[in-house]
């Protein structure tokens, strides 16, 4: 289970583990990035019960540290927003989308071990446009939610496994044209929910309570999964090597 949260600046650990344990192999960090409402309590609280379930689920047959950190856009968060359009213009006016991925970038380099990474909204684009510049190695996972920036960005490719979960329909693009372009891509799987852009937010006017227990499952599941391949993969390729 988890350990009780440390807050630092921009991120929050639910463990403390030595950077020399890097890239061993029982070590998984989960590296939730938020979207423009930042580091919300209701944040906070999908990213902690989604680890636990992983954790849950790995240490059935092995013994797997399981590692949660919460990044958002803020250096300092501020109070509930009033509503989405006002945490967008604070956004804006404060962080711009460069300004996140430069941060994100920050502090994915002050973790060590293996990442999975899981963004929602402007912090899924942050990731896609950081896997598309960066081939950090112990980055192997990418799952982002309704990423709608990354349509001004298909030019671009990631160069990990990344998968987006799109909303039914967006109001100020066609999610199904930019569906038949970024599933040209060899490394992108696309799976298109029923429900609209801020399902997992209970922030959000667009929050699905039915949608948000399903896709905490999927994740559960599809990172437990993921974890397993990776840890088999190397095993086979360090056999090889020998």
């Amino acid at each position: 289970m988890l350990s009780s949260f440390e807050l630092s600046n921009f991120i929050i650990t639910c463990k403390y583990l030595p950077i020399s344990r890097a890239y061993l192999s029982n070590y998984l960090n989960i590296i939730f990035v938020a979207d423009i409402f930042g580091r919300t309590e209701e944040f906070k609280a999908l990213c902690q019960q989604i680890t636990s379930n992983v954790e849950q689920v790995l240490n059935l047959k092995n013994s797997v540290n399981v590692e949660c950190h919460l990044i958002g856009p803020y250096q300092k968060q501020p109070k509930l927003f009033n509503s989405e359009q006002d945490a967008y213009q604070y956004f804006t006016k404060n962080v711009t989308l460069q300004g996140y991925v430069k941060h994100l970038k920050t502090e994915l380099s002050k973790i060590s071990g293996i990442n999975f990474l899981v963004g929602f909204s402007v912090g899924g684009s942050a990731i896609w446009q950081l896997c598309a510049e960066n081939t950090a190695k112990q980055n192997v996972l990418a799952t982002c939610f309704y990423s709608s920036q990354i349509r001004h960005m298909m030019q671009l490719t990631p160069n990990i496994e990344t998968r987006l979960i799109l909303p039914i329909s967006e109001e100020h693009f066609s999610v199904a044209e930019m569906r038949s372009v970024l599933q040209q891509k060899s490394n992108v799987t696309i799976e298109q929910s029923s429900k609209l852009h801020g399902f997992m937010n209970a922030l959000s006017p667009n929050y699905d309570s039915n949608a948000y227990q399903h896709y905490i499952k999927r994740l559960t599941d599809l990172l437990s999964i993921k974890y397993n391949q990776f840890i088999t993969e190397q095993s086979s390729t360090s056999t090889a090597a020998k």
